[in-house]
């Protein structure tokens, strides 16, 4: 094998192991916004529960305390809910560019 060939092939596998690298980021990114996504879902069950748990409370049978506990819970997942979709965006934006370069580097044929 000549020296052209050599460094070629090199080059070649070096390509290949940045694919599979940057593949393997993708399909953990995906992973992990389909997490968020649950994460999401369940926290938005989270509030409905609570505010129909509020609507059923009387006054005669529980206190404003209660209540204050729940708002307060209440406020809490929905804070959380804003955070899981901020993060969502930026790993969707993160897998984007990740398969913008794997094209790229598919188009110059590993």
């Amino acid at each position: 094998m000549n020296k052209d060939n050599m460094e070629n092939s090199k080059q070649t596998f070096k390509n290949l192991l940045e694919f599979v690298k940057t593949f393997r980021k993708k399909n953990k990114l995906k992973r992990e916004i389909k997490e968020i996504e649950n994460k999401i879902q369940d926290d938005k069950n989270r509030i409905l529960l609570l505010k129909n748990l509020n609507e059923y409370i009387k006054p005669n049978i529980t206190t404003d305390a209660i209540k204050k506990i729940i708002k307060t819970m209440s406020n809490d997942y929905e804070e959380r809910i804003d955070e899981y979709i901020i993060k969502n965006a930026e790993l969707s934006k993160e897998r984007r560019d990740i398969s913008k370069k794997l094209k790229i580097i598919g188009k110059n044929k590993i």
